[in-house]
């Protein structure tokens, strides 16, 4: 699942940079982080799944997103042994470890499956009621099939760039959402911001009930 825009790729989008990367020097840094929050029957495709992509990729994980702590910042990184060897003469002076208590507590949370095999429709569940909720309004819904991300189009309501809207739907509304333009190189706007429904159901009703009289 991508962040922003909740996208999730498939089978045939790993099989094709399979091909594309076979044979040369390029390493693949696949960003996994939300590998567990994917809806609607979907299934995560990792790099690991494939195996001339997986000799080429560093895969990244986090426990962080898995398990609702991105403060504790820890993750994990999966590789082939010559990129791990290489990799870990850098890591060793930027992070050298994590420390030893929450490596502890993650292992726990890691023994039972549940706590992350649960995730997908758990963040279903917020993501259907939001859209639900937002739907009456004015913002166009762009479909979110992974991550606690739901992407709205702003293009029916206002003419003002991401930033300008983000800023006054803040002071205005109280609602803080996202601007996705500083996420593409040109700074592309497209009038979308980007929310999260990682929240409390009553904050999302509220929310929604904001949105709606926008």
């Amino acid at each position: 699942p991508h962040n922003p825009t909740g996208s999730v790729l498939k089978e045939d989008d790993l099989k094709r940079l399979e091909r594309l990367t076979k044979g040369t020097d390029i390493i693949v840094l696949s960003d996994e982080v939300y590998e567990h929050l994917i809806f609607d029957g979907q299934q995560h495709q990792s790099a690991c799944r494939f195996p001339d992509l997986a000799s080429r990729s560093i895969v990244v994980g986090s426990f962080g997103k898995t398990f609702h702590a991105t403060g504790w910042k820890i993750g994990f990184v999966l590789m082939p042994e010559n990129l791990m060897k290489e990799f870990r003469k850098v890591h060793q002076f930027v992070v050298f470890a994590v420390n030893t208590p929450i490596q502890y507590a993650m292992a726990d949370y890691l023994a039972v499956p549940e706590n992350y095999l649960s995730l997908g429709k758990f963040y279903q569940k917020k993501r259907d009621y939001f859209v639900k909720a937002v739907g009456k309004s004015k913002f166009k819904i762009i479909p979110s099939f992974g991550t606690y991300f739901q992407l709205l189009n702003y293009s029916a309501i206002s003419d003002e760039n991401e930033m300008d809207f983000a800023t006054r739907l803040i002071k205005e509304n109280g609602i803080a959402g996202i601007p996705v333009s500083p996420f593409y190189k040109n700074k592309d706007n497209n009038k979308v911001l980007r929310f999260c429904f990682a929240k409390q159901e009553e904050t999302l009703k509220k929310a929604a009930e904001i949105l709606c009289g926008i």
